[in-house]
């Protein structure tokens, strides 16, 4: 069993998420099935696309499943790594059970990376989240996300690699993800749209120059996340396209390591 671990984490593809294009974030929330092999048809056809799949077996690890073992590998072996999901009740979640989820995605599945559902958003809890990044990177979980679903304060940049600062029904608006945003790298940041009946070009376009990552579907609640967006293929193609040239950043500024 050891060995089916350590071949998943030894093939793993490595995430490379920077300021001169733009991937895409999935939240892969179903049993492995023809849905995965989907997915990795799309990756076969744009390999040049950095596409980034979120995995939760059961809002969490849940009980180890060997589907998911092999469905895990599948993906990181087309170039897909995988983030597992774990929810942080807005930082008050204890830290502690938190870790254990991180451990066992790292033992059971070989994933890539950790997501970190219900993130804070208001000051406060910049320590929780860096310890929580810390422990999955001291694994060799390289890639983290928070998710909290909605614009952030500035000083949580650096806590994680990337952080959701839009997930909700319809498109955000430009000027979202400008101000603040724009003097810092925007592979700090990503966005979910669900709900989207057709795949605005022009958007995806402009929201490129500004977000690292980047997911829009057509599904809708209660699961907009059980099966993959209808037009994948077409966002692909444009992510693909999209570039940004080089700019003068701001790096974010450690966050300092309390609780």
């Amino acid at each position: 069993m050891t060995v089916i671990f350590l071949t998943a984490a030894l093939s793993s593809p490595t995430i490379n998420v920077d300021d001169t294009k733009t991937g895409i974030l999935i939240p892969l929330y179903r049993h492995p099935d023809s849905t995965w092999d989907d997915l990795i048809q799309v990756k076969h056809a744009h390999p040049s696309v950095t596409i980034i799949a979120i995995v939760n077996p059961d809002n969490g690890p849940g009980f180890w499943d060997p589907t998911y073992v092999l469905g895990i590998k599948k993906l990181q072996s087309a170039g897909i790594p995988s983030l597992g999901y774990v929810y942080t009740s807005y930082g008050s979640r204890n830290s502690s059970e938190i870790t254990a989820d991180i451990g066992v995605y790292k033992n059971w599945y070989g994933v890539n990376g950790i997501f970190f559902d219900e993130m804070a958003h208001v000051p406060g809890k910049e320590g929780y989240y860096l310890h929580l990044n810390n422990y999955a990177k001291s694994l060799g979980l390289n890639f983290t996300v928070g998710n909290p679903g909605k614009d952030i304060s500035p000083s949580y940049l650096g806590t994680v690699d990337n952080i959701v600062i839009y997930e909700n029904s319809g498109l955000p608006s430009i000027e979202l993800l400008t101000g603040w945003h724009t003097k810092y790298s925007k592979s700090n940041f990503s966005i979910l749209s669900y709900g989207v009946d057709n795949l605005d070009e022009k958007f995806v376009q402009s929201a490129s120059k500004h977000v690292g990552l980047i997911y829009i579907t057509d599904k809708t609640l209660p699961n907009p996340w059980y099966s993959l967006t209808s037009y994948l293929d077409k966002l692909a193609s444009l992510v693909a396209s999209s570039s940004d040239s080089k700019k003068d950043l701001v790096s974010p500024m450690p966050a300092q390591n309390k609780q």
